[in-house]
């Protein structure tokens, strides 16, 4: 009983041990990379929010956090657009930006009917945290880098300047941002 096993074991091993032919080689190796094509083309993410009519995406690595609405104070002799003032963040006081007035995206709309209410969005910039407001927030979103289109030259010309991108989203369009412009902008309006 134990050399029928001894012979069953070793026809096991033998078969695993035994060469692919080359046709299954070449096929394996062509499934695994189109799996890998695959995995790599979905890897972008964005995150997904809108301001007044424009649903736009930022690196979701960018965001730090999604809140509350929260008190903005002013900031006093200072009247700037982009600059809202001061909000506080888990007791840090943290930059509050108008992207609105940056991207001349227009005034906030009202909420749509089953639309989360208005967030205070938290980005991690190198040179310090920023907040901004949303009009309403998805959230991340993963994509294929291959489903992003140019920037058609109907966008608004000061929302254009900061996108690299649309992407299709259902029925809507996302304008995806260039993080690093964007962030350099609002750095220099509020310095």
């Amino acid at each position: 009983m134990a050399r029928e096993r001894d012979d069953a074991g070793s026809a096991v091993a033998r078969l695993l041990d035994r060469p692919l032919p080359r046709e299954e080689r070449i096929e394996a190796a062509a499934r695994l990379a189109q799996s890998a094509s695959r995995q790599q083309r979905a890897s972008a993410g964005t995150f997904v929010f809108r301001l007044g009519e424009e649903w736009l995406g930022l690196p979701a690595g960018l965001i730090d956090e999604v809140l509350e609405l929260r008190p903005v104070h002013r900031l006093p002799h200072r009247r700037d657009a982009v600059l809202r003032g001061l909000v506080n963040v888990r007791g840090r006081l943290t930059v509050c930006v108008a992207l609105p007035a940056l991207l001349q995206t227009g005034a906030p709309v009202a909420a749509r009917a089953g639309a989360i209410a208005r967030r205070l969005v938290v980005l991690a910039a190198a040179e310090g945290a920023l907040a901004f407001e949303a009009d309403e927030v998805h959230g991340s979103h993963r994509f294929d880098a291959e489903e992003v289109r140019a920037v058609p030259s109907t966008v608004a010309h000061a929302l254009a300047r900061f996108a690299t991108g649309v992407l299709p989203w259902g029925e809507r369009r996302i304008g995806l941002l260039d993080d690093g412009l964007l962030l350099h902008a609002l750095n220099r309006q509020i310095s």
